[in-house]
């Protein structure tokens, strides 16, 4: 079993986003626990009254809903009544028995899953304290119901080892596996294959499947708790999942385990960084005529340049991902003649005027590409290779992704 903690400010949101599953036939309601009424009498004004009234006791906290998803193997065959002791004992797990809350069952995924919605707003007027709360209540709640229920483990046997990178695909839309399995089959991969020493190299690989890892906005609580999560992308680095803290994935890629990780990367690139200077000064020889022509024969080599987000957060130079290494560095630490500025100077120099109004523009690109995370260039510039197969068994990252 996997569960998903997401607080959220709206009251209406998380009810009629469930709601509105059920009139679509995608889901139906199965459990209703601590309101007056039955399951079967209870209206969606009377479920939204309940939350209203009991969040009105509290007018200092934003944040007063808790919308919970519990994720079980597509292997499990789990029945309605089933499912509500489940979600009884998973709150009170999380010492919110006492709360109202909604229980729902999804069957838009190939996988059992139910949502739970409930109040963080106590009788009395006190908040329940959510920080951590993954940790320190959810994680031991759910292992003792898998135990307690004979359901499927979510973490995965103790010794087996991460798969290797060209077995992995990139997280793709449409998927049945929950998102908290796909970033922790990605993550982990990475972090044992791949050398990287900073947030920003990190996340440049990341990128190449669909992931990226934030450390949340100034003055919120994961950054003032130096905590990291974990969002599922598209191709175009839109959000396809709620956010889902390190410390909830089976592999915990928490900030204290990547800062073990850059240390240990800092002494295994040497011969990596060699490697990756050969190549891009190959490929800077030829006088490429434009960034689009760098990127295609940089593809040839398994090199991907990967661009930090464009609204100004997270600022970092380019990012050199060379996916034959495994191996990611910034431009401006690997030499500054490969810095974004530089490349880019020594490729305006040789463009007529008409080139590089083309150029930009398509570097600019539309609103279908996130500016909040990092882009591959291979796919902002459209570029496909000019042949069959050139990365061979690299060819699997990118825009190359099998799916």
């Amino acid at each position: 079993m996997v569960a998903r903690l997401n607080p959220v400010r709206s009251i209406a949101k998380p009810i009629s986003y469930n709601e509105e599953k059920v009139a679509q036939g995608k889901a139906e309601f199965i459990h209703a626990g601590n309101f007056l009424q039955s399951k079967n009498n209870l209206s969606y004004e009377e479920k939204l009254d309940r939350f209203q009234r009991l969040n009105e006791l509290n007018t200092r906290s934003k944040v007063k809903m808790l919308h919970i998803t519990l994720n079980f193997s597509p292997k499990e065959k789990v029945f309605n009544g089933e499912l509500a002791d489940i979600a009884d004992r998973y709150m009170q797990g999380l010492k919110m028995e006492d709360q109202p809350y909604l229980v729902y069952r999804h069957h838009d995924a190939n996988h059992p899953h139910i949502h739970i919605v409930s109040s963080l707003i106590r009788p009395d007027g006190t908040r329940i304290n959510t920080h951590q709360m993954g940790v320190r209540l959810s994680e031991p709640t759910r292992k003792a119901i898998e135990r307690e229920f004979d359901l499927i483990p979510a973490q995965r046997r103790q010794g087996s080892e991460p798969p290797a990178p060209e077995e992995v695909r990139k997280i793709s839309q449409g998927s049945s596996e929950p998102a908290s399995e796909a970033l922790d089959r990605v993550v982990s991969t990475v972090m044992k294959h791949y050398h990287f020493t900073n947030l920003a190299e990190y996340n440049a690989i990341l990128r190449s499947y669909n992931v990226t890892a934030e450390t949340g906005s100034l003055g919120s609580k994961t950054r003032q708790y130096n905590g990291l999560y974990y969002v599922a992308l598209d191709d175009h680095g839109n959000r396809m999942s709620p956010p889902i803290m390190a410390s909830q994935l089976p592999s915990r890629p928490t900030q204290g385990k990547l800062g073990k990780k850059y240390a240990e990367s800092r002494l295994q690139m040497e011969d990596h960084v060699r490697s990756i200077k050969s190549r891009l000064d190959t490929a800077l020889s030829e006088e490429p005529a434009s960034m689009r022509a760098l990127v295609s024969r940089l593809q040839y080599d398994s090199i991907e340049i990967v661009r930090p987000p464009a609204n100004g957060r997270n600022r970092h130079d380019q990012v050199f991902v060379d996916h034959r290494t495994h191996t990611a560095i910034t431009g401006k630490a690997l030499d500054p003649k490969y810095s974004t500025a530089a490349i880019g100077e020594a490729i305006t120099n040789r463009q007529r005027p008409a080139q590089q109004v083309r150029q930009q523009a398509k570097l600019s690109e539309d609103s279908r590409y996130s500016a909040n995370v990092p882009q591959v260039l291979s796919a902002v510039l459209h570029t496909q290779p000019a042949g069959p197969d050139h990365f061979g068994h690299d060819q699997y990252l990118g825009h190359r992704h099998r799916r």
